[in-house]
C-alpha cells in the first residue's frame, strides 16, 4: 500500500513545477513582445540620419539657387514674390493664411510652394513625403534698427534638428514679381534694407537674405 504522503509530496513537486514553467513561460512571451526603443533607432536622433537630412537640404538649397528650368523659380525670385496688394499690408503671393505667422507657405504638395519654387517642390518631395516637418526662414539685416530680423516663408512649428542656409544678394532695382515696384522702392516689402540709402546708384545692394531651413 503507498504511502499517502508521498503520494501528496509527489503531487505538490508537480505543481510547483507546473507553475514554475508557467512563470518562465509568461516572461519570455512578454520579453518577446517588448521592442526596446533607443535613440538611435531611428529619425532624426540619428547622427548618420541628422547628416544625410543636412546634406540634403544644403543641396536642396544649392539646386534652388541656381536653378533656371521647368519655369519654375529660384532662391532669389522667391524671396521676391512679394504682392504689396494682398493682406492688409502686402504678403507673399498667394500665401495661406495662418492667425500665428500670416502670410507664410503651406508645406504640403500640390500648393503654391510646390508648384511656384524650385526649393518647394524639392523639400516637399524629400521631406514633406516622408513625413518630415521643415520651415523655411528669411533672416537679414536692419540697418535702420541695427539688429538681426526674420520672416517666415514656411512655418511649420519651433522644434528643429538640422538647419542649412544660402545666401541671397538683393539689389535695389530688382523687381517684386508680383507688385508694380522693385525691391528698393516697395514701402511694405518685409525684408528690411541692410545698406545705407545713399540714392545715387540702383544696381546697389539692398540686403543679404540668408535663407534658412530648418528640418525635424
Amino acid at each position: 500500500m503507498r504511502d499517502s504522503s508521498s503520494t501528496d509530496r509527489g503531487q505538490a513537486y508537480t505543481l510547483e513545477g507546473f507553475i514554475s514553467a508557467m512563470v518562465v513561460l509568461m516572461a519570455l512571451l512578454l520579453a518577446l513582445q517588448s521592442v526596446v526603443i533607443t535613440p538611435t533607432t531611428g529619425g532624426l536622433t540619428d547622427r548618420t540620419v541628422k547628416s544625410q537630412v543636412q546634406q540634403e537640404t544644403q543641396d536642396a538649397l544649392v539646386v534652388a539657387a541656381t536653378a533656371d528650368h521647368d519655369g519654375k523659380k529660384n532662391l532669389s525670385e522667391m524671396v521676391r514674390y512679394w504682392n504689396d496688394t494682398e493682406g492688409d499690408n502686402g504678403e507673399f503671393h498667394n500665401a495661406s493664411e495662418s492667425d500665428d505667422v500670416p502670410g507664410y507657405y503651406n508645406a504640403s504638395s500640390q500648393t503654391e510652394l510646390y508648384e511656384e519654387f524650385v526649393l518647394g517642390e524639392i523639400l516637399a518631395d524629400r521631406f514633406t513625403e516622408r513625413g518630415l516637418s521643415y520651415n523655411v526662414e528669411l533672416v537679414y539685416w536692419n540697418e535702420s534698427r541695427g539688429v538681426h530680423e526674420s520672416e517666415y516663408l514656411v512655418y511649420q512649428g519651433e522644434s528643429e534638428a538640422v538647419t542649412a542656409s544660402y545666401m541671397v544678394t538683393l539689389f535695389e532695382d530688382d523687381d517684386l514679381l508680383e507688385s508694380d515696384s522693385d525691391v528698393g522702392g516697395s514701402d511694405n516689402y518685409p525684408i528690411a534694407r541692410g545698406t545705407e540709402d545713399d540714392g545715387d546708384d540702383d544696381s546697389e545692394i539692398y540686403n543679404v537674405v540668408e535663407v534658412r531651413v530648418s528640418v525635424w
